[in-house]
């Protein structure tokens, strides 16, 4: 895939992208209209042609034309939760996309945070990836930047970025206000406590091969049934996304 920048992206034609609207079918008729399913055809087919390389650039972009073709460019409709939201659930549901659901939406709050600070080029030219810049989601503008700046100055992890993230939202008034911080799910504690341990988890990795045939076995079964647990939480966390 040939990556495009913002300022490209927003300049090409509509057929670079295989994406041309009926006058009858756009979103120029109105919020009251919905598109109808072979409008969301022609989203999906050209989300799919964007293709699925992880860059921040093409999750802004592909963030670009949902917010563009479904809400008309209208990012507080969006967030507003109009009577458009149901055909965004529907898009996020095709198996013909090229990223998940949790993706697609993940992708319109990145590029709500691109428009917000005036683009993200600056960090991702000093090594920020989407995993540094979802870290930073939800929070004022000005410390979004000086996060993200403190990030690609410093060479954060991405866990170091969450833990700046997290200590920022706990000073945060409005967390105060809501009578003290709440009460966090087994399941979230759970990850957390998954993540730091990943931290070491794969040390000494060459000490499997003076392991018995039996110590072995059981490691692997105990693997095996993270992988289904971590499965059923991904399905879990995703099937909530698309319901947002």
């Amino acid at each position: 895939m040939n990556h495009l920048s913002f300022a490209d992206a927003h300049s090409l034609p509509s057929s670079r992208l295989s994406f041309e609207l009926c006058p009858e079918q756009g979103p120029e008729q109105g919020p009251e209209q919905e598109p109808k399913p072979a409008w969301l055809d022609e989203l999906a087919r050209a989300l799919s042609e964007l293709g699925k390389d992880g860059s921040v650039e093409q999750a802004v972009e592909m963030g670009r034309l949902v917010i563009e073709r479904l809400y008309g460019g209208d990012l507080s409709a969006w967030r507003g939760r109009g009577p458009k939201a149901h055909s965004l659930r529907a898009l996020a549901r095709r198996s013909d996309l090229p990223v998940s659901s949790s993706a697609l939406y993940r992708s319109i709050a990145l590029y709500e945070l691109s428009l917000r600070l005036g683009g993200v080029e600056r960090w991702t030219a000093m090594g920020l990836g989407i995993s540094h810049l979802r870290q930073v989601l939800g929070l004022p503008s000005a410390k979004q930047r000086r996060l993200l700046d403190s990030a690609a100055r410093n060479s954060w992890t991405v866990a170091e970025l969450e833990r700046a993230a997290v200590a920022v939202r706990e000073r945060s008034p409005e967390r105060g206000s809501r009578g003290g911080r709440p009460r966090l799910p087994r399941f979230v504690k759970s990850v957390n406590r998954l993540r730091k341990a990943t931290e070491e988890m794969f040390g000494d990795l060459d000490a499997a091969a003076d392991m018995s045939p039996e110590r072995l076995t059981e490691l692997r079964d105990v693997l095996s049934t993270i992988r289904v647990r971590c499965a059923e939480l991904d399905r879990a966390l995703e099937r909530a996304s698309a319901a947002d």
